[in-house]
Order: C-alpha cells, then sequence, then structure tokens
C-alpha cells in the first residue's frame, strides 16, 4: 500500500523563530483557530471542494488535542507550553505536532494506569456531596479525556501520502487520482495536494507495483522549494507511463491574531475588533492545455510504433486567495486582502454561521 508518515522528528530545526504562549494564551488562540478551520471546511464543501474536508478534520483533530492537553495546567502539565510560528504562519510548531504523535504512542499505556472515566466522574461526585477538593479528581478526568482522544483519532503528521485511487479508464491507459499533504518545510503550514493523472495500462496497476520515481518526486514537495507548475512537469517529464492532467494544491494558513506577529496591513485589518483573527487560505492549480507525442526510444518500440504522450501546461493559477474573518472585518474591509487585493472574503457571524 502507497502511503506513508515520516516520524516528524526528522523535521529541519524550526529556529528561533517561535513564540511561547502563556497559559492564559493558549486556550483562546486554539480554540479561535479551530473555529476558523470549521468554517474553512464549511466553505469548501459548499463550494464543490469536499476532497479536502478528511484533511482540514485531522488538521482540526491535532489542534483539539492540543486544547485537551494544554487544559492540563501546573504541576501536572504534560510536556511543554504551547509555542507557535508567528511571522507569516501562526500555526502551532512542527514541535507541538511531533509531541501529540509521542503522546499518541504511549496513550494506551497511560489510559491503563487511569481509573475509568465512570470511576472518575463518582470521585467528582463524592467529592462534591462530601465537601472534598475536586482538584484531584478533575486533573484525572482531564488525562484521561486527552489520552482517549489523542489515541483515537488520525493527526497531522509532517508528511502522508495516500495510496493512488483508480477512477476509471481509456484507450488503454488508467485513470488515477492521489492524493497527499505535509507541513510544508519552507512556510510551516499545512498543505494538501491533489492530483488527477493517467497511467499506462502495460505497466502493473499501482496498487500492485508502486512507482518510486512518482513517491520520490512528491516526497520532495514537502520542502517547497518547487512551484506547483514546476513540480508537475518534473512528474511528466521524467516518469514515462504517468501523465498529470490537472494538480491543486491548497495551503492551510497563515492564521493571524494578537499573539502573531503581523505586518501594518493586517494589524489595520484586526484593529477595532475584540479576539479578531485572520485565517487565509489559497487554491493553486495547473492543467493540461494540449498533448505532444514522440517515439517511444528503443529499436522494438520504433518498429512496433510505440510513442510516448507528453502533457504542455498552461500557466500556473495562484488567483484563488481566500480569508476567514469575523463579520466586523469584513464590513470594514470587503473583499479584499490587507492590500487592498481582490480576495474572497467570508464573514463568520455571532450565530456562527459563513456569509460570502
Amino acid at each position: 500500500m502507497l502511503e506513508k508518515a515520516v516520524d516528524l522528528s526528522t523535521f529541519a530545526d524550526i529556529g528561533d523563530n517561535v513564540k511561547r504562549l502563556r497559559t492564559d494564551e493558549i486556550e483562546l488562540y486554539l480554540t479561535r483557530l479551530n473555529q476558523s478551520l470549521t468554517h474553512l471546511s464549511q466553505v469548501l464543501t459548499k463550494e464543490g471542494d469536499e476532497f479536502v474536508a478528511p484533511f482540514l478534520g485531522v488538521v482540526k483533530n491535532s489542534i483539539e488535542c492540543l486544547i485537551l492537553k494544554h487544559a492540563i495546567q501546573g504541576q501536572d502539565q504534560i510536556d511543554f507550553s504551547l509555542t507557535i510560528d508567528p511571522t507569516h504562519c501562526g500555526f502551532p510548531t512542527v514541535k507541538d505536532f511531533y509531541l501529540l504523535e509521542k503522546d499518541k504512542e504511549n496513550a494506551k499505556k497511560v489510559l491503563e494506569q487511569l481509573p475509568s472515566r465512570d470511576d472518575i466522574v463518582d470521585a467528582i461526585r463524592q467529592s462534591i456531596l462530601n465537601g472534598r477538593s475536586l482538584v484531584n479528581a478533575q486533573m484525572l478526568l482531564r488525562r484521561f479525556n486527552y489520552y482517549s482522544r489523542v489515541l483515537g483519532v488520525e493527526l497531522l503528521k509532517e508528511y502522508n501520502i495516500r495510496e493512488p485511487q483508480q477512477v476509471g479508464e481509456e484507450s488503454g491507459k488508467r485513470l488515477y487520482t492521489l492524493e497527499w499533504n505535509c507541513i510544508e518545510r519552507d512556510s510551516h503550514l499545512p498543505v494538501f495536494y491533489r492530483m488527477y493523472f493517467t497511467h499506462d495500462k502495460r505497466r502493473e496497476p499501482l496498487h500492485r507495483e508502486p512507482n518510486k520515481a512518482l513517491e520520490t518526486r512528491i516526497y520532495q514537495s514537502q520542502f517547497g522549494m518547487t512551484d506547483l507548475r514546476t513540480l508537475v512537469r518534473v512528474i511528466n517529464d521524467e516518469i514515462d507511463e504517468i501523465n498529470p492532467k490537472l494538480i491543486y494544491k491548497y495551503v492551510i494558513g497563515p492564521f493571524y491574531s494578537s499573539l502573531t506577529m503581523n505586518s501594518p496591513e493586517i494589524n489595520k485589518m484586526l484593529d477595532g475588533t475584540k479576539d479578531a483573527y485572520i485565517l487565509k487560505f489559497r487554491v493553486e492549480r495547473v492543467a493540461s492545455i494540449s498533448v505532444r507525442r514522440f517515439n517511444a526510444g528503443g529499436f522494438l518500440n520504433r518498429l512496433l510504433g510505440i510513442t510516448v504522450e507528453k502533457q504542455v501546461y498552461g500557466p500556473l493559477d495562484n488567483t484563488d486567495c481566500r480569508m476567514i474573518v469575523p463579520f466586523s472585518v469584513k464590513q470594514n474591509h470587503g473583499n479584499c486582502d490587507e492590500r487592498g487585493n481582490p480576495c474572497r472574503v467570508y464573514a463568520v457571524t455571532q450565530d456562527g454561521d459563513t456569509v460570502g
């Protein structure tokens, strides 16, 4: 099965550009981020990009686990205080996601040492009835809730590639979709990719014989050093049996708030709104616009008239930029980003609805 999940401990050093949040800052920050991701998922699903929702669910799982983790405070605190990358990112650092993975590995053992949830709740009830302190029982309940949740959900990883899904066949080719995601090393943002491509039917199906060259090129995308058009052209040029037709890249973030280091333009958008925040996201795409065919190399291939198909790609389309903001921010700035450029801005009302 073509699926990888690389240990986050191999991630490049995130350096000194981090901010450690105070205990009283963590809950509001994580809650705002999680709510923004929920609204983003609703927007994408409504507009026909529902295939991104599972990835956003994984990101939300991680944020919600961090909320539960950092509800355990004081001497009972697990690991360290939450850190974020405050400049042009705003997400928790890769260290925090890595520590979630380590907690997941240990969760079953920790839960075996804790009382059951029913016993903990009963201990809280008895403490209330008998006028005893609730502190110890409440701490046990928070630990139980955290380790139960982190054990039972999929978490955001540095890099994860799914198995290609065959969706059809045509004229000697199999039609596939392939999805992968990463925490991009350049931006430190969660990124989701979806590629549509054909595969030569003379080769073994990808579920029987994974294409190592394709996996290598996709793995390299997590570094964020290559633009989307270059990535798809390299795959097209170097792997004869693979022909990408269309590729999407969804970049989740940055997330801006009063706790991040913002440009004057972002601060102007946030100014005047209590607990203001901005979640940006953008969609990039590259599509094949025509096909070129060449004679395949080798005497036998030439004798049989076998040809190789290569795609010709249009320009990179990176104009689809959007924002999730409080309603008052949209009222003040309309459908513009912080620099006044056109942007699809979605406002969140006090009732929690999203208005485009």
